[in-house]
């Protein structure tokens, strides 16, 4: 779909997304917090939505967490750099799509009007935008960025187009490995390595997820490892009976390149690599996903099989109530 029809279809589903949030806040996590006492209040999430942000993503992302008992409020990218945009938010939710729309050869560098991510979140949000969350993640927001939304959290900066030279959000201190490779075309299910350092409960909460879905998702290198802790490696490549390669096109529509696909010439590069990472900015908490917890690891207009559909949810209460006391896990 082009950006404008994803718009639309977003809209239509936005009252019913609020409506199922607020009955699954007001009965599953009133439920759960009386049976368990361990949270003392309902969190209330900010889920990101708009230009750059995939529709299937967003929908996902509410029904899980309210099905999780958590409040949402879903924000249009575009207003985030007005004032009181996050205010009274505990979390802040942005989730895949992309992140920039200025790669000089792959699919996003293409024209805005054949762009159904249109100019990207980095865009979309402009200046005063990406300024907001930084400070608001300073000041004790926890902030969840989910591929793309990793991407915009990582020291990324663009190599190409009219924003060559800008740095995305740098919430984290993690750079994206190879984005020419498995960012190009790149998508399937991937099978995660839980760290090994992690608690037991923490490990069994990762297991539930067998595969998560990999969609030109981010491959992450750890910049410094005393304020990054891994969570979980990527443990192979992609599962050949799931993946598709497709060769992006530059800005002219023509193929990037031509012969073996890069990423059949590097899968065994993304073995090892971090996936899921968690770290603080100042009073905040970011909890990054390379690939995505919220869709089905082979049909991503679905949630994830049964079993899985708490990962997210229990990862995102875990980082936010961990103690900063804690000692991070160094990585590898």
């Amino acid at each position: 779909l082009k950006f404008t029809e994803a718009w639309g279809r977003l809209l239509t589903v936005k009252k019913a997304m609020v409506a199922r949030s607020v009955i699954a806040t007001r009965t599953i996590g009133k439920t759960k917090k009386a049976a368990t006492g361990k949270y003392p209040k309902e969190k209330l999430v900010g889920v990101i939505y708009g230009e750059g942000c995939d529709t299937h993503c967003v929908r996902n992302t509410c029904l899980l967490l309210a099905q999780g008992g958590f409040r949402l409020k879903l924000i249009d990218i575009s207003q985030v750099g007005k004032p009181g945009s996050l205010d009274g938010l505990d979390i802040l939710v942005v989730g895949g799509g992309d992140d920039d729309d200025n790669r000089k050869d792959t699919r996003e560098g293409r024209p805005d009007s054949d762009n159904h991510y249109g100019r990207g979140q980095r865009r979309a949000l402009g200046k005063k935008g990406m300024r907001t969350i930084y400070q608001k993640v300073k000041t004790g927001l926890m902030y969840v960025g989910i591929c793309a939304g990793a991407y915009l959290a990582s020291a990324k900066k663009v190599q190409h187009g009219c924003d060559k030279g800008a740095e995305n959000l740098r919430l984290c201190e993690v750079s994206i490995h190879r984005e020419d490779v498995f960012a190009g075309g790149v998508t399937g299910a991937v099978e995660l390595l839980a760290n090994s350092e992690l608690d037991s409960r923490l490990r069994r909460v990762l297991h539930r997820a067998p595969e998560m879905r990999f969609d030109d998702s981010a491959v992450l290198n750890i910049l410094d490892k005393e304020r990054v802790k891994v969570l979980a490696t990527y443990k192979r490549p992609l599962a050949r009976r799931t993946l598709s390669l497709t060769v992006p096109r530059n800005v002219h529509g023509r193929l990037a390149y031509r012969g073996v696909h890069r990423y059949l010439r590097h899968e065994q590069d993304l073995v090892g690599r971090p996936a899921v990472v968690m770290s603080h900015l100042e009073q905040g908490k970011v909890l990054l996903f390379g690939p995505h917890p919220e869709l089905h690891s082979v049909v991503p207009s679905k949630l994830p099989d049964r079993s899985a559909r708490s990962v997210l949810k229990d990862l995102i209460l875990h980082v936010a109530n961990e103690s900063d006391e804690l000692p991070f896990v160094h990585a590898n």
